[in-house]
């Protein structure tokens, strides 16, 4: 795990910004909203479970992601603190900047579903936050704690996937699927822990 400070940090996007396409039947995609944000210190995860050089579990609902990370003493990251791990206090679209360039992450696979094309955790070093995590943008999304609104089931999943275009890419791109829906193989998680845990 790495240790992210307590403290303000921007945060926020268009979908132009995170490449949202126009229209995806059946996926509530929103990037984060843009504004000052701050969150307590913590630490989490370097890579997605499992850990680093292992391939990603991905075919995981939020519920089975909140229940491993608690068996090993931690727990599911917030958003605000994802989105913070990823792109700094200066709220970067990417873990490596605001502007794309291909190649820096595992996030330009042209072939849709083929979940067997996640590459290793932590493989793409130059995938590296302003924190030292890898892989928040590409490979595959994670999910966090929050909810979507206070009166849905969905539970959000942050940072785009493999696939160009679908859900959006980077630090502030979103999606949310149903706490207990069916598994999806591009759907895997990290942790985090509390300062003092």
């Amino acid at each position: 795990m790495v240790h992210v400070p307590a403290g303000a940090f921007q945060g926020g996007a268009t979908g132009d910004e995170v490449g949202l396409p126009d229209y995806v039947p059946d996926i509530v995609r929103d990037p984060r909203p843009v504004g000052l944000f701050a969150t307590e210190g913590f630490c989490i995860d370097t890579t997605e479970w499992p850990g680093p050089g292992a391939r990603p579990v991905a075919d995981v609902t939020w519920v089975q992601a909140r229940v491993a990370c608690e068996v090993m003493g931690k727990r599911l990251c917030s958003e605000d603190e994802w989105a913070k791990a990823c792109g700094g206090a200066l709220g970067w679209l990417r873990p490596y900047g605001d502007h794309p360039v291909v190649g820096l992450c595992h996030a330009d696979v042209q072939e849709e579903g083929s979940y067997h094309l996640a590459v290793p955790a932590g493989s793409v070093a130059t995938c590296r936050s302003p924190y030292g995590t890898f892989d928040q943008e590409g490979n595959i999304s994670e999910w966090v704690e929050d909810r979507r609104s206070d009166a849905s089931l969905d539970r959000w999943v942050l940072g785009g996937t493999m696939w160009p275009g679908v859900y959006g890419a980077g630090c502030q791109a979103r999606h949310a699927h149903p706490e207990v829906a069916p598994v999806a193989g591009d759907d895997g998680f990290r942790c985090c822990r509390s300062e003092g845990m």
